[in-house]
């Protein structure tokens, strides 16, 4: 069967997209560069082939947030900034290129397998350093000890002493006792799971003795790192494992076996991409995915169920508390951490500067320069230059009203296309139903970490949120193209 010009573009650009969905897990740089192949692979084909892309639901929206986006970076008050920032809103092409490309559902079948396998890869190894542990985690030291003095605190987690990396906690006593008292002693380690930090011993303090006792500490294989795969930030990876999670556990919930070995492969793999975002103990896509969860469950459940699943909310809410607390020494809402008064200050900013910048905002980044002019409480109280940590009131100060509404109306399109795919009956196509329901689960996660993460700026989440969206987009023109026997 000879096969057009066309028909061979297109599945380079679909190589090149399975390409970009088995990297985006792991590398931002390779994910960039195959993402952009398939995308120039996709327009050749379109060339070659006189063809128009075919309209989706998201068009239109699409075309008013990146119109907005250009508005906002125009009218930005430092716009050589901003314009540059304008590389990251192109990102939202990954959509209708992926809804392009994808024009059968064996290559929806295909994209999602790589993804997920890629994913379980990362997650794999991660759940793996969990277990084994690294470096040692700090349980108690006693007042006036070495180590007290020395700065260091519960639930530190110590990785190198002496240039040597700590295996265990039989090796960091091993390696003390070995240490010759009269050279200070020098370590690498980690505070609340993610500052490096180094502290010294001096020679005076060692004392004569090596034991534990003597040195004034308790310790634990070392479980406390917050894990980030591949990725520069922790909590980038919990973003992405949040919506491969949900995704996943989409379709082992339409399943319609759920004691057969492939319900048994897809709920192994759910847990282990939980497991993997359960480690990067962030609070906000913990209770994101929970929230994603409920929402899938009540689409397969009657309403009996669903009013049990509201009364077990606040238990799960209350279980998950608990175990942070355990794991990350702060809850889900504590006044003392420091993150949530740097997050409520922010807020509280962002807030102002939209009523002070309606319009289009006061440019993408442009906070970074002009914080003190802008009158920014956190950048100068707390000595961390960051962002809203809330994708709503990022945008809004950044884009203004213009470009909020652009998203929200953007947004709703999207979700509402999902609901509209996921309250359909699941027929005999059970991994259509159990994709769409994931999707709908991984978009519902997304948008609820995104009131208190600025998830939308990590390119990798915003990269696999488009990755979806795109995905949903041609499952949803397959869908029309055979109910109208196409």
């Amino acid at each position: 069967m000879s096969t057009t010009p066309s028909d061979r573009s297109n599945r380079l650009a679909h190589a090149f997209l399975l390409a970009f969905a088995a990297a985006l897990p792991h590398s931002i740089s390779v994910a960039q560069i195959t993402a952009t192949l398939a995308a120039l692979v996709w327009v050749i084909g379109l060339v070659a082939g006189r063809r128009r892309p075919e309209r989706t639901p998201l068009d239109l929206p699409i075309l008013l947030f990146v119109a907005a986006s250009i508005l906002a970076a125009l009218f930005s008050l430092e716009p050589r900034i901003s314009l540059a920032k304008l590389a990251g809103t192109v990102l939202i092409l990954i959509a209708p290129v992926t809804a392009g490309i994808l024009r059968t559902r064996r290559q929806v079948w295909q994209l999602v397998a790589v993804l997920l396998a890629s994913a379980a890869l990362s997650a794999g190894l991660v759940v793996w350093e969990k277990i084994v542990g690294r470096g040692v985690d700090i349980v108690a030291v006693a007042p006036g000890s070495p180590f007290e003095r020395a700065g260091v605190k519960p639930r530190d987690v110590i990785l190198a002493c002496d240039g040597k990396p700590i295996e265990g906690p039989a090796h960091f006593d091993r390696l003390l006792a070995e240490h010759d008292p009269e050279k200070p002693l020098t370590c690498q380690a980690l505070r609340t799971g993610v500052k490096l930090y180094q502290f010294t011993v001096p020679a005076d303090d060692l004392g004569a003795g090596s034991s534990p006792d003597t040195w004034g500490y308790r310790v634990k294989t070392g479980r406390g790192i917050r894990a980030r795969g591949t990725y520069s930030h922790f909590v980038t990876y919990a973003e992405v494992m949040l919506q491969l999670a949900a995704l996943a556990l989409g379709l082992w919930l339409a399943y319609p076996r759920k004691r057969a070995p492939a319900a048994a492969l897809l709920l192994a793999l759910a847990l282990l991409l939980v497991a993997a975002l359960a480690a990067t103990f962030t609070r906000a896509s913990w209770a994101a995915l929970a929230l994603a969860a409920l929402a899938m469950i009540s689409v397969k459940v009657g309403r009996r169920a669903r009013l049990a699943l509201l009364v077990a909310a606040p238990l799960v809410a209350l279980g998950l508390n608990t175990l942070l607390v355990e794991w990350r020494g702060v809850g889900f809402y504590n006044r003392a951490d420091k993150s949530i008064q740097y997050r409520e200050l922010m807020w509280a900013d962002g807030l102002r500067l939209i009523r002070e910048h309606p319009l289009l905002g006061v440019g993408m980044d442009t906070i970074l320069l002009r914080w003190r002019e802008l009158g920014l409480r956190a950048y100068e109280e707390m000595r961390l230059h960051s962002h809203f940590h809330s994708t709503p009131i990022q945008l809004g100060v950044e884009r203004g009203l213009v470009g909020l509404v652009a998203w929200l109306l953007l947004i709703v399109v999207y979700v509402r296309l999902l609901v509209r795919r996921v309250k359909q009956p699941a027929a005999d196509d059970w991994r259509a139903h159990g994709l769409v329901l994931g999707l709908f689960g991984a978009a519902t996660g997304f948008l609820a970490s995104s009131l208190v993460h600025y998830n939308f700026g990590d390119s990798e989440v915003a990269m696999l949120l488009w990755l979806l969206a795109g995905t949903a987009l041609a499952l949803d023109r397959l869908s029309l193209g055979e109910a109208r026997g196409e």
